[in-house]
């Protein structure tokens, strides 16, 4: 729960940041959304994120934002948005397999569980060691961490991300 927390206080961040323009960049108040006659932006007058390093979209991004240097202005945000995002996947995962379908759990972390600096520690380390999943969706990749880091059965085994939603 408190890294749940976490990651909501590294969202609050990253919103506050996104709101600011990267260097070189113009900011939206300075040329104003183009606002149509009825008070609604046009979907084309949004603004589209552009390198920013809190824009998580694969599992690239995601372990780009949790091996951030502390010497970058937007580390806090960044490693507090990775933290809230690992919970939040585990979260959900542990959600999803409570009661009857508790069979149906695939990660299992050990008593006493790991840390918030280990599991992104943790993470890091096996993106980079299976740089074939760089270009999944960040969720399917930190899933796919915990399963792999953290089976509740420890045969091996091998997890593909789950079929359409029913």
């Amino acid at each position: 729960m408190r890294l749940a927390l976490l990651g909501c206080i590294g969202l609050m961040t990253a919103t506050t940041a996104l709101a600011q323009p990267l260097p070189g960049q113009a900011s939206q108040a300075q040329h104003g959304p183009q606002v149509a006659a009825n008070g609604v932006v046009p979907a084309t007058a949004a603004p589209v994120a552009t390198g920013n390093p809190l824009d998580i979209r694969s599992l690239r991004d995601l372990a780009s934002a949790c091996s951030m240097r502390n010497d970058n202005p937007y580390y806090v945000a960044a490693t507090s948005l990775c933290a809230g995002y690992e919970a939040a996947v585990l979260d959900f995962h542990l959600l999803d397999t409570l009661g009857p379908r508790h069979n149906k759990r695939k990660v299992c972390l050990p008593s006493p569980a790991p840390s918030r600096r280990q599991t992104t520690a943790g993470l890091v380390s096996w993106v980079q060691s299976n740089p074939q999943y760089l270009d999944e969706p960040a969720a399917s990749g930190v899933l796919r961490y915990f399963i792999n880091s953290y089976p509740c059965n420890r045969k091996t085994f091998q997890w593909s991300p789950p079929g359409p939603m029913q």
